[in-house]
């Protein structure tokens, strides 16, 4: 949403004063996720509206406690720091149809003022701007070809249009980047309560919104780029190999748990010893030689037995046992060709994942396995979009 949130603290007796750039009877899900969370933290708040170039400048003299944004630019750095993901933002650039072969130095960006795409705007040095006051107004103009350009939420785009009756199809879009949004807390506001940030980021499992998954045009551009290759890995000797040895060794449940609890404690103790051991296995070698081709965008690849037990793998994993993740149960009891997971965010790494799983099959179409990639989202669907500004 093109929400910017604002607030100050002065003491525990007075109310986090918030402000928005979005009316306050429009139903926002970002501004849900702050309620939600302070409501939670039993800390009392009220909204006010603020520009954000007013909120920025407000915190830089002491006079408000923080704000709600995407990034921690190089500038506020030093006034503030920033909180985890509270919510989730897929922006896409949508081109008009008859300015898709348009000279790219001659296209005319439109935004919504006071936007985070405002500020990212400024922040690429793109002048040649149509500013507006709304979300449905800017589809708009893009729709009467005032503009070229925009960049957008996926949802909002696409509900701004659907409200305007305007079809969103005939826009050729691409994939541009997930965007993180979290809350700015100003160096005033830890000085004065040092573990607002720890509550707020403590409380924001409570208030998570639905699972964010990929639309069907996105999983079937990554299954384009990988499938094949999963194919033919899934048919090499080593690794189907790997598989049915591994399927020789039966674990009770008590077993594999015993097991599962070994190796997740070394690996939380950096000991490694079980998975030491299988990293260096032939076919855990063959996976890692394998998944350098992609570049990135597959970050790690996991083969099991029918157990759920790792067979084979391409990094230390958090556990061993599978068998009671989704990536393994769903696929394996629903018969499906694939399954994709809910994207999620990386905090250590700054990045977005989401977890593609296939079943691994014998010559008899029996299910001997499952293998679980994880896919760096947005490193696989810039692949298809290099040029996002064209």
């Amino acid at each position: 949403m093109p929400t910017t949130l604002f607030f100050a603290l002065l003491t525990l007796a007075e109310p986090l004063k918030f402000g928005t750039n979005v009316s306050l009877t429009t139903p926002d899900n970002a501004v849900e996720q702050v309620e939600c969370i302070l409501h939670n933290m039993n800390m009392p708040f009220e909204l006010q509206s603020l520009p954000w170039l007013r909120a920025r400048r407000e915190v830089k003299l002491g006079r408000l406690d923080g704000y709600f944004t995407t990034h921690l630019t190089s500038e506020m750095s030093q006034y503030g720091k920033l909180s985890s993901p509270i919510y989730l933002e897929n922006w896409y650039w949508f081109t008009h149809p008859e300015s898709v072969n348009k000279d790219p130095k001659k296209l005319r960006y439109g935004v919504v003022h006071g936007s985070y795409q405002a500020n990212w705007f400024k922040t690429q040095n793109i002048t040649s701007l149509l500013e507006v006051n709304s979300l449905e107004e800017i589809v708009n103009v893009l729709h009467h070809h005032r503009v070229d350009k925009v960049l957008l939420d996926l949802d909002d785009f696409n509900n701004a249009a659907d409200n305007l009756g305007i079809d969103a199809s005939v826009y050729q879009r691409s994939f541009y980047r997930y965007v993180p949004l979290g809350v700015f807390a100003a160096n005033k506001l830890i000085n004065t309560h040092a573990s607002f940030l720890e509550k707020f980021d403590e409380t924001i499992p409570q208030c998570a919104p639905a699972p964010f998954y990929l639309s069907q045009a996105e999983q079937v551009q990554i299954l384009n780029k990988l499938l094949d290759s999963i194919n033919t890995l899934l048919l090499e000797p080593i690794i189907s190999d790997a598989v049915e040895q591994s399927n020789h060794i039966n674990l009770s449940n008590q077993e594999l748990e015993k097991t599962d609890d070994l190796w997740v404690k070394e690996v939380k103790t950096h000991q490694h010893g079980i998975a030491k051991k299988m990293l260096v296995t032939d076919a855990s070698l063959f996976l890692q030689q394998w998944q350098m081709q992609f570049n990135g965008i597959v970050t790690e690849t996991i083969v099991t037995d029918k157990q759920g037990k790792n067979a084979a793998i391409s990094k230390a994993t958090s556990d061993y046992w599978q068998g009671d993740e989704k990536e393994f149960s769903l696929l394996y009891q629903q018969d499906l060709d694939y399954r994709f997971d809910s994207v999620e965010y990386d905090a250590s790494t700054h990045h977005f994942q989401v977890h593609l799983s296939l079943p691994i099959k014998n010559t008899k179409g029996e299910h001997i396995g499952v293998i679980i990639l994880g896919v760096d989202v947005e490193k696989a669907l810039h692949s298809f979009n290099n040029n996002v500004l064209n």
